[in-house]
Parts: C-alpha cells; sequence; structure tokens
C-alpha cells in the first residue's frame, strides 16, 4: 500500500534485472515488488513537482509581458436561428472564432489529475485487463512466436493483425478513415486525423472523441467496443474501400452526450512516412550560395502486391521523384540520410543504389546449402552522379546497409554517422500459415511466418551481420551509451565472408576521405553539441555500469535539479552561439519537397510551409495534457541538428577538394 512506502529511505532500486539472480523466496519477491513501486510512484512525484516548476516558469514570463488589447470577437455568419440547409439536420452554429460558449465551458471543466499513485494503480490495473482480454487467438499468437524467435532474432509469427500492420507499413496506404487511437476509459480515443482523409474530409469526427461503438454498413449492428482490446477496434474500423462504417461517439466538446455518424472508408496514404527531401541553400558572407539536395528515407518501403503497376508506391519511385527535381534546381551535391531506416524490401534496396551507380552488382545471397546468387542493378547510366554523402546511424539496419554498402564499395558515396550501422546481414521470406497448420479453423486468421533463409553479403564479400557498415567518418552519438544493434540479441548468426564479386569503382575522381576526415575531426572536436553528446555517453554508461537509482526523495530531486541546470546551460549557451552565427544573415535556406508539392513550380520554404500547415496541428490531441505549460525542448534552426549541420560542412568540404565533374572518367577495377 502507498502508505507503507519509505520516500526518504536510503535504499536503491537496480535499473534493470537482467543479470540478477531470481528471489529466493516470496519474502524477497514482496521486497522487489516494495522497491519497483516505490520507485514508480516517486518518478510520478518528481513528474508533477517538474510540471509545476515549468507552469511557475511560464508564468513569470507571462507576467513580464506587456499586457496587450484583445481583438473584438467576429460576428457569426449567420444567426443562431437560421434553418438549416434543405436535406441536413440542425446544429448548433459554431462562430468563426471557435467553439461554442456551451461546449467550452465542457471544455474548460476543471480536471481533477489523478495523484502518482492513482497513476502507478491503473497503469497496473490496465496491465491486468490486458492479460484477461486475451483469446484463443491471443494465446496461439505468444505460442507461435516464442517458437519462431527461438530461431533466430529475425524469424517471427505474425498473427493476421499483424501482418495486416506489416502490409500496410510496406505499401504505405491502408483502407480506412484515416484516424489513430489510443486506449482510454476503455473505449478509443481519436489522437489524430490524417489530412485528406475521409475523417477530416467528412468533419464529423472530432480529436478527443471517444469510440464506444463500431457498426458495420447502413444498417449493421452497432457493437459495443467498450473493454475491447485497442487492435480489437482497429479491425472492426477498417473494412473494404469504399464500404461504410459507423461509429457511435462520445464527443470531446460534450462528454454528457452520444451520437452515431457514418463514414465511407477509403485509401489513405502514410503520407508522413513516405521519402521527403529539402533544398538547403548555404550563405556565406562575400561567397555565392551553395545549395545541397537532403534526402530523407525512413524505409526502404514498397507495393509488393502491384508491383509494376503505374501507381504501385515505391521508395525508388519516389526517391527518383524529388532527386529529379533537386537537379532541377541546380544542386551541387546530395545527401541521403538513411539513419533510423530498420530496411524493408531487399528489391527496393537495389533498385535505389541503382539511382546514384551503373549497372553492376550490388548485393550477394547466400542460403543454408552454400548456394550463393549475385544480385545487380539496372539502368545504364545514374540518375545522379554528382557528389553524393550517405549518412547512417546504429538504427539503420538491413535493406539500408545493403545500400550503404554498395555505395561505399564502389568509392561512389562518402558513408558518414555514427561507428557502424545495426549489422542486420539476414535474408526472410513470408510464408502462410494457414495451408500448413491444420490447428487453424480460420485459415484467414492463421497469419504467416517471417523466417530467415539466406544471409546477404557485400560485393567485396564480407557479412554485414553484426559488424554492419563502417562509416568513412564518423562522429559522438548517443547510441554510443546503448546497446543497439545484431551484436546485443540473442542468438545472432556469426560474421563470415564470401569470395567476392567483380565490380568497377564510380567514374569520376576519388574521394579525398583522408582529408575529408580530418577537417570533420577539427571541426567535431571543436562543437559544444559534439561535446554535449559525450558527456550524455559518459554519463549514462557510468550509471548502466552502476545499474541501480535511489528511492531517496531529496537525492532524486538534487539530481533532477542538477539535469535541469545542465540542460538549461546548454540551450542558453546555444541560443548565443545561434545569434552570433546569425549576425551576417541566417546562414540557411531550407525548402521542404514533398512528393506533393515536388511539381511546384516555385518552392515555398519551410517558414512557409510550418504557416500552411497549422490546420495540420489542430489535427493532432496534445499527448502531455496535464503538461500543456511544458515548453518545447530548444530546437536547432531550420531543424538542421549537430549531425546534419556537420554533414552539410563535409558536403562543402566535398566540393571544393573535388575537381569539376567534368573531369576524366575512371575505370579502375576494385583491388582485391
Amino acid at each position: 500500500e502507498s502508505g507503507k512506502l519509505d520516500y526518504a529511505t536510503p535504499e536503491t532500486v537496480a535499473i534493470t534485472r537482467k543479470n540478477a539472480p531470481w528471489p529466493k523466496d516470496e519474502a524477497e519477491l514482496d521486497s522487489l515488488w516494495q522497491k519497483q513501486i516505490t520507485r514508480e510512484i516517486l518518478q510520478e512525484r518528481l513528474n508533477a513537482a517538474r510540471i509545476e516548476e515549468r507552469k511557475k516558469e511560464k508564468a513569470a514570463k507571462e507576467a513580464e509581458k506587456p499586457a496587450e488589447t484583445p481583438a473584438p470577437a467576429p460576428a457569426p455568419e449567420k444567426p443562431a436561428d437560421a434553418a438549416p440547409p434543405e436535406g441536413k439536420a440542425a446544429e448548433t452554429p459554431v462562430p468563426p472564432g471557435g467553439l461554442t460558449e456551451a461546449a467550452k465551458k465542457v471544455e474548460k471543466a476543471p480536471k481533477t489529475p489523478d495523484t502518482p499513485e492513482q497513476k502507478v494503480l491503473k497503469r497496473y490495473q490496465r496491465f491486468l485487463d490486458i492479460i484477461k482480454e486475451n483469446d484463443e487467438e491471443d494465446v496461439t499468437n505468444y505460442f507461435l512466436s516464442a517458437i519462431a524467435t527461438a530461431y533466430d532474432p529475425h524469424s517471427e509469427y505474425m498473427s493476421a493483425p499483424e501482418q495486416d500492420s506489416f502490409n500496410i507499413e510496406m505499401k504505405k496506404s491502408l483502407i480506412g478513415i484515416g484516424a489513430q487511437l489510443r486506449q482510454k476509459d476503455g473505449a478509443a480515443e481519436i489522437v489524430m486525423l490524417i489530412p485528406g482523409g475521409p475523417a477530416d474530409k467528412g468533419g464529423q469526427l472530432k480529436v478527443g472523441d471517444l469510440v464506444t461503438g463500431v457498426g458495420e454498413g447502413l444498417e449493421g449492428e452497432m457493437k459495443d467496443v467498450e473493454g475491447l482490446k485497442l487492435q480489437k477496434i482497429v479491425e472492426m474500423i477498417r473494412g473494404g474501400e469504399n464500404t461504410v462504417v459507423r461509429l457511435r461517439l462520445t464527443p470531446a466538446a460534450d462528454p454528457t452526450t452520444t451520437r452515431d455518424i457514418m463514414i465511407q472508408r477509403a485509401k489513405v496514404e502514410m503520407k508522413d512516412t513516405l521519402a521527403k527531401a529539402e533544398l538547403i541553400e548555404l550563405n556565406k558572407p562575400n561567397a555565392a550560395p551553395v545549395r545541397v539536395g537532403w534526402i530523407t528515407l525512413d524505409s526502404f518501403y514498397a507495393d509488393m502486391e502491384n508491383m509494376g503497376k503505374k501507381d504501385a508506391r515505391s521508395a525508388t519511385k519516389d526517391v527518383k521523384a524529388l532527386l529529379l527535381r533537386l537537379m532541377k534546381e541546380n544542386v551541387s551535391g546530395v545527401v541521403l540520410d538513411l539513419r533510423n531506416n530498420g530496411g524493408g524490401s531487399l528489391e527496393e534496396a537495389i533498385r535505389l543504389t541503382g539511382l546514384f551507380t551503373k549497372a553492376g552488382p550490388v548485393v550477394q545471397q547466400r542460403d543454408n546449402r552454400d548456394h550463393s546468387e549475385t544480385r545487380y542493378s539496372r539502368g545504364a547510366e545514374p540518375v545522379y552522379g554528382g557528389p553524393l554523402i550517405v549518412v547512417t546511424d546504429r538504427a539503420s539496419a538491413s535493406a539500408s546497409e545493403i545500400c550503404a554498402g554498395a555505395l561505399q564499395d564502389t568509392k561512389r558515396a562518402l558513408v558518414v554517422g555514427d561507428n557502424q550501422t545495426f549489422g542486420k546481414g539476414t535474408v526472410q521470406t513470408i510464408l502462410d500459415v494457414g495451408g500448413n497448420m491444420p490447428i487453424f479453423s480460420a485459415r484467414d486468421r492463421a497469419g504467416s511466418l517471417k523466417v530467415t533463409i539466406q544471409k546477404f553479403y557485400r560485393i567485396d564479400g564480407k557479412s554485414t551481420q553484426k559488424e554492419g557498415v563502417k562509416a568513412d567518418i564518423t562522429f559522438p552519438s548517443r547510441f554510443d551509451a546503448m546497446e543497439v544493434g545484431e551484436e546485443f540479441l540473442n542468438g545472432p548468426l556469426p560474421w563470415d565472408e564470401i569470395k567476392a564479386v567483380p565490380y568497377e569503382l564510380a567514374s569520376g575522381p576519388a574521394l579525398p576521405k583522408d582529408e575529408l576526415s580530418n577537417r570533420s575531426k577539427t571541426r567535431v572536436a571543436a562543437n559544444p553539441e559534439f561535446n554535449y553528446i559525450r558527456d550524455y555517453v559518459t554519463r549514462t554508461k557510468d550509471l548502466l555500469k552502476r545499474n541501480t537509482v535511489s528511492l531517496n526523495e531529496q537525492e532524486r530531486l538534487k539530481e533532477d535539479a542538477e539535469a535541469n541546470a545542465r540542460l538549461k546551460t546548454q540551450r542558453d549557451e546555444r541560443k548565443a552561439r545561434i545569434a552570433e552565427a546569425n549576425k551576417n544573415g541566417d546562414p540557411y535556406k531550407v525548402f521542404p519537397l514533398t512528393l506533393d508539392t515536388v511539381g511546384e513550380v516555385q518552392l515555398k520554404t519551410d517558414a512557409e510551409v510550418k504557416k500552411d500547415a497549422k490546420k495540420e496541428f489542430s489535427l493532432r490531441l496534445d499527448e502531455d495534457e496535464e503538461d500543456s505549460s511544458a515548453e518545447e525542448e530548444e530546437t536547432y534552426p531550420h531543424g538542421i541538428e549537430p549531425v546534419k549541420a556537420e554533414t552539410l560542412h563535409i558536403v562543402q568540404d566535398l566540393l571544393e577538394l573535388t575537381p569539376p565533374a567534368t573531369a576524366a572518367k575512371s575505370t579502375a577495377k576494385a583491388d582485391r
């Protein structure tokens, strides 16, 4: 019970018990749980204290601002008793300025926040509810997943819903209403409406509404969803294209009522996760601007079912469209950002590599019978043949490593970032389970097995398994303090190598890797931002080595105060550096580029794009309702954080050190 918890104790609790022995008896187990509960409630008490402190800081800042005369509220466009259009139900009018007065009163009703004890109790109650909600299909899922994972870290069983999610992630689209939900109070809360989706266009569904019932079609039974797992509710809301789903809602604006709405399902594009780019203009005093194209790819996605069709989604096709537009803008160099790219389609990795290289080998595959196969990119000439840099980190895996490794081996690109990538050098295939396991009476619910069948190797014969792709130029990284990578998984396959295949080095002058590395090291060593990262890595490693956290509230408050002071110092120092850098004007001018804007005659700056995106922000629910006063952490101008800024410096160095592209082409063979 919370009354027995001691927040003045000198005791500590382990951060992780993964290497600790099992409790020897029930008394020791009770002691461990006592410490764990104390730790969680103490953390909530610290969070509450932090929120109060931020509110005070915000109030103090508001008090310092000069008072403003509020503008008069605009008059309603029509009187409250105006007749509704024919065929439409009467609705309470919403003035142009916002919600109705009644809705505002409900919205502004005081909300008593949960105590730290109540929060932790609800958390554990939810854990128990999830266990109770498990049905036979869930138990089968857990059982088959355990068997599959015992084979190797990347073999897994996917239930029918998990397979649907996998297909959606690969296709970057789904058939539904275009809303994201989360579990709340036994129902499903709308936390975001996807701009342009059916729910957004219809205007009936609002962020914060609770879904309490779902009905199929115009006359299907309205089924109560309260108490169901979120995944089950999502499955009920999704369906066939152009079909109708009915939702019973408790509106956020008036929780005392319920209402039913109808939405026609449609194809919803997951645009936020598609390839995107930026045209970055680097400005220096007394020098002509340098234009660089920055392409960000989060995964190697592909619509496998419709591959080859004109409208099939493809990472390669999307990157090519962005690349052509950047070339039209006369960029002097291109950066391919593969950070946090966990992979995807092997075929897309091969095809995308071919956008930057001549036709040739990209990757080798070998199976358990020692049969090897070389996979080639197509196309006589690359789409883009200019200066190229690839950025990777510890979270770049699988297909990302194939692409980065091939561009590095052929000397086509310089790889910069973390000291190495994830190190996933295995290939999986997906097998249908229903046809092979008669235990499933409903074959459409049988799911699939994703199983490892091959390892892949770079064209120089070396595997990326465990060792990943080593960066040519490395930066300090927060991942240096974490156990992220294949080597930290259970039972990874070993590293090995096979015979290299013949391949040509890229045409053009050799990359001045040593000089570029030396210049970068000098800048990184003097950059306070990277010093902050080094300090974080040192402190985190010390904490993990110690593997204990104090249960004494005063000691934890002191640690919190020190951490906040450290972050404040860093923010203040950063602001001063930004002000100094901007004395001669903004060093960056950034033009965001998406697949929707790739054909626009005139690109907009990031400031103009943010101004136009205000509507999208209103379609998202503030996750941290109780901490609405918390200020965002100090961001970097134009989102150009330390790694991005240093990479742009390297691009400039590369342009300075490399002769123009018209230099004689080299056809040198790779050294063996």
